[in-house]
């Protein structure tokens, strides 16, 4: 009785073990394989980026993963997987307001699906909601394939537990009851596994489709080894509930097939090399089902005089050699896979994936130590260590939902790089910067003084840095050719001599390129520093101004017009491909005319411009502030100053026209994809923004 209660007790304590780690808040576990982006989740930025970029840990299904952008003026930009782990998306658009990125990734590595959004501002703050969310464990659909997969696992460890009794039965003396009783219980058994597998498969390809069609379920599952590991097993599934039907020895062959596809269908295969990661879980779970599914079976049987009677024990004494070797290598394997999926000992108590794992570990200890009692013959119920089977199988299940596992998250969490540049500029360089077609260019002379100097060009593409580093570039010197040597993908150096006012043109080869010309000022170029003092102060004294804005990606071009009233008052009129919007934004009010003959929205409650503020406001420090001359900008004598700037890994460089008292007539910002001129006019006029006529509003 004393070892019945006990029994009794270990079970109740697995139970409770793994109640509490699948109800318990996730904390500060929460991660995804999202490394970074350009712009930053939460960014304030002075202008949309021409490209958002991001970057993630695994490489990506190319055809499945995906994301959009959406302006504050309801327009949306799409992209896709560029460079195997990045995702871009071009963004011909620089409305004020709040930007949203949502994003779906399928990792060609095993499978999983992440999705996640985040927000970032265009001339205001993108509020408290700007990190969004990132799904890095298990949502409410991750659970209920979760669930399916727990039936789907349960019943192939049973089948094969059910085999494995049969040829314990056949051995002499006979024990026929329990042979007999064998096909009853596969039959059903491979039928459940089939149809769960069949659900889970199906679930996981819907999660990661764009839309509920065929041809993306197709995609997922026809993409890599994860792939064709989820279509084979369901395939093997099948064919072993059609050899059931004949003869119960033929389905052992398909069922263990299923089980290998099964490890080769989830984590294992993120572990490096793969074949390692799939090898130890397929043993894995080959020994689980000699053991564990062993369990489940002779749970399943009502032996002649019960388990205490002499043919119950004979059985029993049949299994259990070979239920300690199986467990032995269940154990040890599981230990592996578990140092594979976490790494660092610490997220086993401060990751919900490594309770979850304690959990599974605490609970396979519950079934040893059943199966110890039930050994020494003190302890005849089978049916509380099934529970615990169940339990246990129920928590690996719940793991494989896990999109990233700790020691992914942890890649993840040190995956960020910054922006490839050994070609941008440091101190006292003089830099810079233009476009080539739809490649921005950069170009730093150092030490920028007469005489020789380093040349160091810095190509950028819409596509990014792979496609940068497959450019053909050639650099010319007042029409000399200057040969150039590759230093990163994203750079190009050289050698030469200026005395100042060189021409220098770096040419792109291909269809995205072009030619980028540079009049370079008198070297020495003097420092900028004081001249940007005055700008910025004489600038954000403006109590009114009005801009006119081109922008063009090397694709597309938006004009724009602005007016400006401080602190918070804006007017827009957007004019893109022969069609025009306009809004209006009065504090936290902003009006929407979407085109010519659309009527007029209101949003109300959201952030307020601030007035005045600058695109460049947003890339201090400045970085090579020269004087490259002077020039007269319709009738006022202006200098221009040259700088760079970088904001969370967005290369920009800048080029101002100041007149003496610190006002900006003209700029030139370039960035990648985002190459933009601005007008400023009409300083302190008597500029009034009035709320138009919303039907409707008060």
């Amino acid at each position: 009785m004393a070892a019945h209660l006990t029994g009794r007790r270990l079970v109740l304590a697995s139970i409770a073990a793994l109640a509490i780690v699948v109800l318990a808040p996730a904390g500060a576990s929460a991660h995804s394989g999202f490394v970074s982006s350009q712009p930053e989740p939460g960014a304030e930025l002075g202008t949309a980026p021409g490209v958002v970029m991001l970057r993630f840990s695994e490489p990506l299904n190319a055809k499945l993963s995906r994301a959009t952008v959406s302006d504050p003026d309801g327009r949306q930009f799409s992209g896709a997987v560029a460079e195997n782990e990045d995702i871009r998306i071009p963004v011909s658009s620089n409305a004020q307001g709040v930007y949203r990125v949502d994003w779906t990734t399928v990792s060609s590595v095993d499978g999983h699906t992440l999705r996640g959004s985040f927000a970032f501002g265009v001339g205001v703050s993108p509020g408290p909601e700007a990190l969004g969310g990132i799904t890095s464990e298990p949502g409410a659909f991750d659970l209920a394939l979760a669930i399916g997969r727990a039936v789907e696992d349960a019943a192939l460890l049973l089948s094969l537990g059910m085999l494995l009794v049969r040829r314990f039965a056949r051995r002499e003396p006979a024990l026929l009851w329990a042979e007999h009783r064998v096909r009853p219980v596969l039959v059903p058994a491979l039928a459940v596994a089939l149809i769960a597998g069949l659900v889970v498969v199906t679930g996981e390809a819907l999660a990661a489709a764009p839309e509920p069609a065929l041809s993306p379920v197709v995609s997922y599952l026809t993409t890599g080894v994860p792939g064709a590991a989820r279509l084979l097993r369901v395939a093997l599934e099948a064919v072993a509930l059609g050899a059931s039907l004949l003869d119960v020895r033929f389905a052992l062959v398909p069922l263990a097939g299923a089980l290998l596809a099964l490890a080769g269908a989830g984590h294992a295969n993120a572990v490096d090399p793969r074949w390692w990661g799939i090898t130890v879980e397929a043993v894995h779970l080959l020994s689980a089902g000699m053991w564990a599914g062993g369990i489940l079976s002779l749970a399943a049987f009502r032996p002649p005089g019960g388990w205490r009677g002499e043919e119950g024990w004979a059985l029993l004494d049949r299994f259990s050699p070979v239920a300690l070797g199986a467990f032995s290598v269940t154990a040890v394997t599981g230990v592996v896979r578990g140092v594979q999926e976490v790494g660092d000992v610490g997220e086993l108590f401060t990751s919900t994936y490594g309770l979850v794992l304690v959990a599974k570990a605490f609970g396979v200890a519950v079934m040893a130590q059943l199966s110890v009692l039930a050994w020494r013959r003190m302890l005849g119920s089978l049916r509380a260590e099934a529970a615990v089977a169940l339990l246990v199988i129920g928590a690996a299940a719940l793991l494989a939902a896990f999109p990233l596992p700790p020691a992914r998250v942890a890649a993840a969490e040190t995956a960020g790089e910054a922006l490839a540049g050994s070609a941008l500029p440091r101190p006292g360089d003089l830099t810079l910067g233009g476009e080539a077609g739809e490649v921005l260019v950069g170009i730093t002379l150092r030490p920028g003084r007469p005489g020789p100097n380093d040349v160091l060009i810095y190509l950028l593409p819409l596509e990014g840095e792979d496609a940068a580093a497959r450019l053909v570039s050639r650099l010319e010197v007042d029409g000399r050719a200057v040969p150039m040597q590759e230093c990163g993908p994203t750079c190009r150096s050289a050698h030469a001599v200026f005395d100042g006012g060189d021409m220098v043109q770096v040419r792109v080869d291909g269809r995205i390129g072009g030619t980028v010309s540079f009049r370079l000022p008198s070297l020495p170029a003097p420092d900028g520093t004081a001249i940007l003092r005055t700008m910025m102060r004489g600038m954000h004294e403006l109590t009114s101004y009005r801009q006119d804005e081109f922008l063009s990606s090397g694709r597309a071009v938006v004009d724009s017009r602005y007016a400006f009233v401080a602190p918070d008052e804006m007017s827009q009129e957007v004019i893109e491909a022969g069609s025009s919007s306009q809004v209006v934004w009065i504090g936290g009010a902003r009006y929407l005319k979407p085109s010519s003959t659309a009527p007029w929205q209101v949003e109300r409650g959201g952030p307020a411009l601030t007035v005045p503020s600058f695109v460049w406001d947003f890339f201090r420090p400045f970085l090579d502030a020269r004087v490259l001359g002077s020039a007269r900008v319709e009738g006022v004598s202006t200098t221009i100053v040259a700088f760079f700037g970088d904001s969370g890994g967005l290369p920009v460089w800048f080029k101002l026209w100041i007149d003496a008292q610190g006002l900006v007539h003209r700029a030139e910002m370039r960035a990648q994809g985002h190459f933009m001129d601005h007008r400023y006019y009409d300083f302190d006029a008597p500029i009034q923004i009035v709320p138009p006529n919303v039907k409707g509003s008060s």
